[in-house]
């Protein structure tokens, strides 16, 4: 129990990382180039930890055998997948809408990953 609890509450940490190191992008972003391109490369290398840490609370949600918290670890991983797409997608084409696109998908998983974890956490605790 206690690396279920201490892994998830890393993951909450590593996609609070990957939203600092975007909002940083985003405001030296008028200012230098250098540093924003490595602040880029940080931000998505937080990024693929944070969808690497939803894989792995999704198969932790599936090893309970219920359907609410398998949902919502389905929900948080599209919701990865969501941010993602709209950040690659805005770094290809420059649209700007597709930055909320990105801010909504990573709000979406942040809420459900604090919520599967603490459904793990009360489910799993007496395991």
């Amino acid at each position: 129990m206690r690396e279920i609890y201490k892994y998830s509450i890393f993951s909450i940490i590593i996609m609070f990382l990957a939203f600092s190191f975007g909002l940083v992008r985003a405001m030296y972003d008028t200012v230098q180039d250098t540093l924003s391109t490595s602040i880029l490369i940080l931000h998505i290398i937080f990024a693929g930890i944070t969808g690497g840490f939803g894989i792995y609370l999704y198969m932790l949600a599936n090893k309970t055998g219920l359907l609410f918290p398998k949902f919502i670890g389905l929900g948080n991983l599209v919701s990865i997948g969501i941010a993602g797409f709209g950040g690659l997608s805005y770094l290809l084409t420059d649209y700007e809408w597709l930055t909320k696109v990105m801010l909504y998908g990573f709000e979406f998983s942040l809420a459900l990953t604090s919520m599967l974890v603490g459904y793990l956490y009360c489910f799993m605790r007496y395991r």
